[in-house]
């Protein structure tokens, strides 16, 4: 049997130069794929893995705090803030003790505490007698304008000469115990566990060195002292992101005062009323006032003296002015934000839109005034006050802990480890302030440019502070219980990289964790922002809508999924060219050695025997074409220095194998059809397809040739088609989205580059497309000597010849540009949800190319019937 396929292949030279150069030609596409499809996939996985490796894999909150808009795998921006508690010690002790956990680094947000600070000597008062009202305001920057948070007004009589009863509230002492401007500013305080979180983000690399300062130790510890409360270890960052500012005024009530009878005169008037102290203060304010003094001092310089107190406090860095104190009252815990979903202002730029609407603020379990805490906002707040068990009538009813703070180092956030790339940053509330950007106005007009609206500071308003103040795990649960810890990150041993298989691992413990445990698990590994725009209503009033980078879950798996079809899609395109190619090789080869396998099988031979020749071409073939990819992937290797990559080669045998075997037993199948006898008498084994089409130019005649050869030219036309189709794909990202791909609904890019190398692979694709249509023209021509002959007769030229099989070409091009045109839109649209029609140079090169290359294809088969001899090829058909 070789013996006989050798002798087939000597006697037909051409046709076998031919088909070696085909194989050679898909040894070579098959090693230069595998070869892109390793390098290309190498850098996916490493540019996603830089892109999208956010400073923990899994994050662990309690039961019931998932988000509504988790539904839509998006989490808000500092999704953690407002989780008050909740995982118990011995929940977290379990999650650090799974195999598969590296590190695990719990939150506990203990609250906000009142700090106050006071400026000596900051406000001077006029030395004339009178009334004197003394008023201190906070305000905040929400972005949508200046907002005022806290108001406090006291009334001075100086220069009083009669008693004040103690029912009327204003102050008959000297001014000079008001020269202190004092402001309070609520700061957050958030608990970490100090060895966790050092491996997580490197904070104990972002203390300072300097001035005694050091991170925590073994030796810092929760301590309860009657005297000073709770003690807690503190890191302070000294910076302060608050965007406000306090203001001082102070009034002169124009009142007569001056003399004992216009004191006792105006005295009289608010005992008469028997007011209390709110109506009298009411009473007061409807007198006219002049303005004396006007102080005005930042929220950020407020809160960075405070902090500086404490540093001062702990001996570490010399201060000229200690005055402050060494702790705080801790009063409340904040809420998260309650988003409801809206109807987008833009559907093509934000496809999530939200909106979030302002209340009223109550507290239970409070005893201080309703103006130390804001009064509406965008959040609830819990008071961490509590009924005094030892209450007595003279004794404050409510308590709240007492913090002290013991400083023992300071740190920058700035130096944490954690990627500060917009493109992957995943909020980290412990560390930094949450910004958003004011994208249209109150009628939902765009803002151009936009308006940046950092955090305020503000414990209710729609962007929190980050906490200035961390301190002990051991800390939260001291002041706040055995259930303080609100959340849990954690890296995963294993999950290094951006993959199926790392995909696979969190899966695995994200399932363990909540089924031992009873906790919410999510994947953040892999996540990436994308942006959401917010409608912000205050008191039933639009004032606009901000943008922020909310979290996109496993964006980056999607990516990689998507970009592992695009790989799919190359290898497929290649492959489906390289089968279609050697089944038109099959097809034609059978039709040219019908009259000899219908011989053999009238003289006896078995349908096996033929079967088995067919097989044994396969083989060697698919042997040529892995021994070229043995020298193709050696020239590869040692081009880039590397070790041959052994898995290629036995692919690449595998696929070349299959690929012939499948044209094998396409052979084999059509071999079942040969009838020897119309074989032998006829030289057909199918029965010829009729079209009625009118003859009437050299088109018609083109297109019946066409029409009535459907099946080998279908597979032309799919050859040309289908590299045609990744073709215009590619040249729409090149051109289009500057040669980067990238999917629409992720918001983001995919790191495959589309460079030379993947047109050179189309190319060797298109190469193949062009063997394929030309050899299967090549076997028509010969089928039509005949007619051809007859052509000649009558009288066409050469000429005319060559023009009817190069017009067939061309029409087999276009028509495959028409297919391939349309399987490349249709896939923009699935990936893009667009189609170019707008790009008529796309169209134009979708078209022409194909149309190019089937006439390259035609030019052989042209030149070969151009060469029929009328009177031989009519002699022998007689």
């Amino acid at each position: 049997m070789l013996r006989f396929v050798l002798n087939h292949w000597r006697r037909q030279r051409f046709k076998f130069i031919l088909t070696l150069v085909g194989a050679l030609i898909i040894s070579a596409g098959l090693s230069l794929m595998f070869n892109l499809t390793d390098s290309s996939q190498g850098t996916v996985e490493q540019t996603l893995q830089k892109k999208w490796s956010s400073a923990y894999d899994i994050v662990v909150r309690p039961k019931g705090s998932q988000m509504a808009t988790e539904a839509s795998d998006l989490l808000e921006p500092n999704y953690l803030n407002g989780i008050n508690g909740g995982i118990s010690f011995q929940q977290y002790e379990d999650i650090k003790q799974m195999k598969e956990v590296d590190v695990a680094a719990p939150i506990a947000v203990i609250g906000y505490a009142n700090t106050t600070v006071s400026f000596k000597n900051a406000l001077t008062f006029p030395k004339d007698s009178g009334i004197y009202r003394l008023t201190s305001t906070s305000y905040i920057e929400t972005g949508f304008g200046r907002e005022r948070q806290f108001q406090e007004s006291i009334h001075i009589a100086q220069g009083s000469k009669v008693k004040v009863p103690e029912n009327i509230s204003f102050s008959t002492r000297s001014t000079n115990d008001f020269r202190n401007a004092n402001a309070s500013n609520p700061a957050l305080i958030v608990a970490i566990d100090p060895s966790e979180e050092a491996r997580l983000v490197g904070l104990d690399q972002s203390v300072s060195k300097k001035n005694q300062s050091r991170y925590f130790s073994n030796l810092d510890h929760f301590e309860n002292d009657k005297n000073r409360g709770d003690v807690i270890p503190v890191l302070i960052n000294p910076n302060s992101y608050n965007q406000g500012n306090y203001e001082y005024t102070i009034e002169k009530l124009d009142v007569p005062y001056d003399t004992e009878r216009d004191q006792k005169k105006l005295i009289d008037t608010l005992i008469k009323k028997q007011p209390d102290g709110d109506l009298v203060r009411s009473i007061l304010s409807t007198y006219p006032a002049k303005v004396v003094k006007q102080l005005d001092i930042p929220t950020s310089k407020v809160e960075e003296t405070y902090l500086q107190t404490l540093i001062d406090k702990t001996g570490m860095i010399p201060s000229s002015d200690p005055a402050g104190n060494e702790g705080a009252q801790l009063l409340y815990r904040s809420g998260p934000l309650q988003f409801e979903t809206t109807k987008s202002p833009y559907p093509g730029r934000w496809t999530n839109a939200y909106e979030i609407h302002s209340s009223a603020i109550k507290l239970k379990n409070w005893y201080y005034s309703k103006s130390s805490y804001p009064a509406v906002g965008y959040r609830s707040l819990v008071s961490t006050g509590k009924k005094n068990p030892n209450s007595e009538p003279d004794m404050i009813p409510i308590v709240h802990p007492y913090l002290t703070f013991k400083v023992v180092g300071l740190y920058d956030p700035n130096k944490i480890n954690v990627s500060k790339d917009p493109l992957n940053e995943l909020p980290m509330e412990t560390y930094r302030p949450s910004s958003a950007d004011l994208v249209l106005d109150a009628e939902g007009k765009p803002v151009n440019p936009a308006q940046p609206i950092d955090t305020s500071g503000n414990p209710v308003g729609l962007m929190t502070n980050s906490p200035n103040i961390l301190t002990t795990l051991d800390s939260a649960r001291g002041i706040l219980g055995n259930e303080s810890i609100s959340s849990i990150r954690l890296k995963i041993k294993g999950a290094a990289t951006v993959s199926e298989q790392s995909e696979q691992l969190l899966q695995d413990v994200k399932k363990q964790i909540e089924q031992e445990t009873g906790l919410v698990a999510t994947i953040t590994k892999g996540s990436s922002p994308q942006p959401v725009v917010t409608k912000v209503v205050d008191d039933g009033k639009t004032l606009g809508w901000i943008e922020q980078p909310w979290i996109h879950i496993g964006a980056a798996m999607t990516i990689f999924r998507e970009t592992s079809v695009g790989f799919s899609g190359v290898i497929f395109a290649m492959l489906a060219v390289a089968i279609v190619y050697v089944l038109a090789t099959s097809y034609v080869s059978m039709l040219a050695r019908r009259k000899e396998f219908a011989v053999l099988l009238a003289l006896g031979w078995r349908t096996k025997d033929l079967y088995r020749i067919v097989m044994i071409e396969a083989v060697l073939l698919a042997g040529f074409v892995s021994v070229d990819a043995l020298l193709v992937e050696s020239i590869f290797s040692y081009v880039r220095n590397e070790t041959m990559n052994l898995l290629s080669l036995v692919l690449i045998a595998g696929f070349s194998l299959l690929i012939y075997l499948t044209g094998a037993a396409w052979s084999a199948w059509t071999i079942r059809k040969i009838s020897p006898y119309e074989a032998i008498k006829t030289g057909e084994y199918a029965a010829s397809s009729h079209i009625k089409l009118g003859l009437r130019s050299t088109f018609t005649l083109a297109l019946k040739e066409i029409f009535g050869k459907w099946k080998r030219n279908a597979l032309s036309i799919l050859s040309i088609a289908l590299p045609t189709a990744l073709l215009t794909f590619f040249l729409f990202v090149t051109f289009h989205l500057q040669g980067v791909l990238y999917t629409s609904w992720l918001g983001q890019f995919v790191a495959l580059q589309v460079g030379p190398m993947h047109y050179v692979t189309m190319g060797v694709a298109i190469t193949i497309a062009i063997l394929t249509t030309g050899e299967i023209m090549w076997q028509n021509v010969t089928d039509r000597r005949a007619s051809l002959a007859i052509l000649k007769a009558v009288g066409w030229t050469n000429r005319s010849i060559r023009q009817l099989i190069l017009l067939e070409g061309m029409l087999i091009g276009f028509v495959a540009g028409l297919v391939g045109l349309s399987i490349s839109y249709l896939t923009i649209y699935v990936l893009y949800d667009l189609v170019p029609w707008d790009e008529p140079l796309l169209i134009g090169v979708s078209l022409s190319l194909p149309i190019l290359f089937g006439t390259i294809a035609s030019l052989l088969p042209a030149q070969i019937a151009a060469r029929v001899n009328p009177y031989q090829e009519l002699k022998d058909a007689g």
